[in-house]
């Protein structure tokens, strides 16, 4: 019995042995890394490693993002090239250890990219222009070179601001270099250093297209250095200015040329634009869509129109002027919402309009109304609406329709306005007699069997498509140009004075 006992006391004080020494196991600091070696702006995870079972820990990282940590595997950035220490301190009830590893750590340079911006790329004389370096690669050195034919600037800074003495066209070149090696980036004749004296006549103006007794304001869009200004505006009010930005009224319908010398004390440049401006007789008007980049209303309405699909304007119009006629597709078009301009009701009206195309199938050019389909108020001219009918205008109420169909076999070649040649159109009505003219003749003349026709009620006025309780349909396949728009009958004389505009 006693020799068990003694057993068993033993057997305790061994244990007790034991934990005393795991207790006491010292502290000995250590710690792994995913890689030593890495380039600026890498990321590393550090992991603890450390035995002695410590409880908290202090991370010192030199060079790194965060600087310190309190956890046992921080994740730290390095965004500076250079070689770093790291230090590790543990602690537990026992007490506390240090390891710090000098030189562990090593941020290599990337590769470095040149690149630059630009403040301005064309400057005057003596003027300034801010670069501002891009470069990837963290450069330390940069070596700039502006050259035009024998003149060439240099610089060293990050960031010059140089000042160009000599006029030309410059080209830029930038040598980026750091520790690993350097990269150049050269763009050719990217900067323009205008004479202080040279000037080149320009000019816009807000439109090109107006009527008798409207106005236009011009705008000098000269380059270089421009003093004094020498309008002449043939066909004007006031044929001359002076001014920079005159605005022009025009009493009297044709086409006109605008004339604009600007100079200065050393120079003078000129520019003339013939048949730069349009007017057309004022008369009844009401609107006037001439389609002179876009599908805005010159008349004294100034109508608000909507697009549906797309119109272009990249197309010439007759007398081969770019961008002054409108281009229809197939899902072309825009409406004009109800106005009173459009409204012609039982009155008198003209509709005139240019036309080029080579379509084969069914297009409305303008419709006024007729949403509600057949039997609604509704006037319209229409290109192909059988395979006989070629070229059609019709005025239509609830009491029935009055239409126009020329066809060759009563018309003739006149009749066929698809053949890819300009064409004017204009459709009258005068009480109960309506009438179509095309290229300044008329075709044809019919009187209504059934009254006047109310042509018009709350309904959208549509140009390049016919709307009906479908929704939109026989879309205009072609170029429309100048749709003017009477509240009277045009006579022969009128309609020829908008031929030959």
């Amino acid at each position: 019995m006693k020799t068990k006992r003694s057993i068993f006391i033993i057997a305790l004080l061994l244990v007790a042995a034991a934990c005393k020494k795991e207790e006491t196991q010292p502290l000995e600091p250590d710690f792994s890394v995913t890689k030593q070696e890495i380039l600026a702006g890498e990321t590393l995870t550090f992991t603890d490693i450390s035995a002695g079972q410590p409880s908290s820990w202090n991370w010192e990282f030199e060079g790194g993002t965060p600087a310190r940590s309190d956890l046992s595997g921080p994740v730290v950035t390095y965004n500076q090239p250079g070689t770093y220490a790291v230090s590790l301190e543990i602690r537990n009830a026992a007490g506390n250890a240090v390891e710090k590893k000098t030189g562990y750590i090593k941020v290599g340079y990337r590769d470095v990219v040149a690149d630059f911006s630009t403040s301005a790329t064309t400057v005057k004389q003596e003027e300034s222009i801010t670069f501002t370096d891009k470069s990837s690669g963290m450069p330390t050195a940069w070596a700039w070179e502006f050259s035009s034919g024998s003149t060439v600037i240099r610089s060293e800074q990050q960031n010059p601001v140089v000042k160009f003495s000599t006029p030309g066209v410059y080209t830029v070149k930038l040598t980026a270099t750091n520790p690993k090696g350097n990269h150049t980036v050269v763009r050719e004749k990217l900067l323009t250093v205008v004479d202080i004296t040279s000037v080149e006549a320009a000019f816009d103006s807000d439109q090109t297209a107006t009527y008798a007794g409207g106005s236009i304001q011009f705008t000098d869009k000269s380059v270089g250095t421009a003093t004094s200004w020498n309008w002449t505006f043939e066909g004007a009010a006031v044929t001359s200015s002076s001014s920079q930005n005159p605005r022009v009224t025009y009493p009297a319908p044709g086409r006109y040329k605008v004339k604009l010398v600007t100079s200065n004390a050393a120079r003078s440049s000129t520019i003339e634009k013939e048949n730069y401006v349009l007017v057309v007789p004022a008369a009844g008007l009401t609107a006037f869509y001439p389609f002179n980049g876009s599908i805005d209303d010159a008349g004294p309405s100034k109508l608000v129109s909507t697009a549906v699909g797309t119109v272009t304007f990249a197309g010439a119009d007759r007398i081969a002027a770019a961008g002054r006629a409108a281009t229809f597709g197939t899902s072309g078009g825009f409406t004009v919402a109800d106005n009173d301009a459009m409204n012609f009701g039982t009155g008198d009206y003209s509709v005139s309009c240019w036309v080029r195309t080579t379509t084969t199938t069914s297009g409305m050019i303008w419709q006024e109304s007729g949403g509600k389909g057949s039997g609604d108020n509704q006037t319209w001219l229409r290109l192909l609406g059988t395979a006989t009918n070629l070229t059609s205008f019709a005025t239509e109420d609830a009491a029935g329709g009055s239409t126009i169909n020329l066809t060759t076999a009563a018309n003739g070649d006149a009749a066929k306005t698809n053949d890819g040649a300009w064409h004017h159109i204009v459709c009258t009505r005068a009480g109960t007699l309506t009438a179509i003219y095309i290229d300044g003749v008329k075709i044809r003349e019919i009187s209504s069997g059934t009254g006047v026709k109310n042509t018009s009620n709350a309904g959208n006025f549509k140009v390049g498509m016919q709307e009906g309780t479908g929704g939109f349909s026989r879309q205009y396949v072609g170029q429309i140009d100048d749709i003017i728009i009477y509240k009277k009958a045009l006579s022969q004389a009128e309609i020829n004075t908008l031929k030959n505009l």
